[in-house]
């Protein structure tokens, strides 16, 4: 169990400094992070967060750079933005 939690937590500072090596903005970084407290499946693709495979959000991390296929994904990750 805490071989897990700390394999768990080396993700997420790894993810963390992915995102500054990548010049993403502080929103960008926040917007991940609240993503990734109800939604373990996201990660960054070069400035892009992908959540779940389906939905993909691009900068300025608005609710309209959410794209991805209809759907209740979708429809969560922008309830969350």
């Amino acid at each position: 169990q805490l071989a897990n939690k700390a394999r768990t937590e080396k993700e997420e500072k790894m993810s963390q400094a992915y995102a500054i090596s990548a010049g993403v903005s502080l929103e960008g970084q926040q917007l991940f992070q609240t993503i990734h407290k109800t939604i373990k499946d996201c990660k960054w693709q070069e400035k892009n967060i992908v959540v779940m495979e389906e939905v993909v959000i691009a900068p300025p991390y608005q609710v309209e750079n959410c794209k991805g296929k209809e759907g209740s994904a979708l429809s969560h990750v922008r309830k969350i933005v």
